[in-house]
């Protein structure tokens, strides 16, 4: 089902109504079984649909597809730019994970990696774009024994974003500050048992909210 209302969604997108034809060759499916699928889509409120016209999304069915796309390019962004994978391997990627990816997930991979440039989803999926709304302190601002857990990070760097999570510094991780080198030199975290010296530029790209 998720599958029919992203089609639709894109084929509305290029502009009006998806044909059935269009939608039985963007699926690699046959005309009636969309037919079928269009159907049983218009009954449930998710696409208005006229025969030799076309299936439109519904406002219900274009937030439903709109977070599938959201969760489709956050996928394909942290492929990308993480895991360094080709354009082609993360978009098939994202067409295999982004149904199961629940709402939380997709919180987290927003957290680590922002949201991707091209979103334009504004009010119909603003929660899993929460960064836009997040404060937070950065992590360059603690003071020597003060503990923190991170919130975000705000790089658009990939290769920064991957320096980042090698080194563990992750949302939800909590870290103290042991020492601030002076000189701007770097300052040491601690984070469990490991004690990690990091660049200060790199300090002031992690977000963080102070532990009492």
């Amino acid at each position: 089902m998720e599958d029919y209302l992203l089609a639709i969604y894109r084929l509305n997108k290029e502009g009006g109504p998806a044909k059935t034809n269009d939608v039985a060759e963007r699926l690699d499916i046959s005309p009636a079984s969309v037919t079928e699928m269009v159907k049983r889509l218009s009954e449930l409120g998710l696409v208005d649909y006229e025969r030799y016209r076309g299936a439109t999304l519904t406002r219900k069915g274009y937030r439903q597809a709109h977070r599938m796309e959201r969760k489709h390019r956050l996928v394909e962004k942290f492929f990308v730019d993480v895991l360094k994978s080709d354009a082609d391997s993360a978009h098939t990627s994202a067409c295999h994970i982004e149904h199961g990816l629940s709402d939380e997930a997709a919180r987290q991979l927003c957290r680590i990696i922002g949201s991707p440039d091209e979103c334009d989803c504004e009010e119909l999926c603003e929660d899993l774009c929460e960064n836009r709304r997040l404060g937070g302190t950065a992590l360059s601002e603690l003071k020597e024994g003060e503990s923190a857990r991170i919130s975000h990070l705000i790089c658009d760097s990939p290769e920064k974003v991957r320096k980042l999570i090698s080194m563990g510094l992750v949302p939800g991780r909590s870290v103290r500050m042991e020492s601030d080198m002076p000189m701007r030199g770097p300052m040491v975290l601690r984070m469990e048992d490991s004690l990690v010296a990091l660049d200060r530029d790199y300090t002031r790209l992690v977000m963080v909210d102070r532990e009492e």
